[in-house]
């Protein structure tokens, strides 16, 4: 499949969704689900700066590798925004699990929209 990320380069990236690719996948799928479930426990700070730096660590070399980054497109993803980051990260893995660009397009509509409803409801009860 291709994929196409702007803020990398201008050129297609060629994924092969292989049985790596896919466990890659599952496999930050399920530390990001880890880590969220983990913020409402107990850790010390120094735990907590641990598990924020193999976050970026991993995000970032699962698009590197999963796209194949050249060094200068890895050069531009060091100096992106993390939620910049974890944006491109979502899409890749979305694609990977099957999702068309315009699938993932009105996914974004409809979360964008759920927010602005729920920002609403806020602004109204308080």
């Amino acid at each position: 499949m291709k994929i196409k990320e702007a803020k990398l380069s201008n050129r297609e990236h060629i994924v092969k969704v292989t049985n790596r690719v896919m466990k890659a996948t599952l496999a930050l799928q399920l530390m990001m689900a880890e880590i969220d479930d983990v913020e409402d426990a107990d850790l010390t700070p120094v735990e907590q700066l641990k598990q924020q730096q193999k976050l970026i660590d991993d995000v970032m070399n699962y698009i590197t590798d999963t796209l194949k980054l050249n060094e200068k497109e890895q050069e531009k993803l060091d100096d992106l925004e993390f939620s910049e980051t974890v944006e491109i990260a979502n899409n890749v893995i979305l694609r990977v699990q099957g999702l068309s660009d315009e699938d993932i397009a009105k996914l974004t509509k409809e979360a964008e929209e759920a927010e602005q409803a729920d920002d609403k409801s806020e602004a109204k009860q308080a």
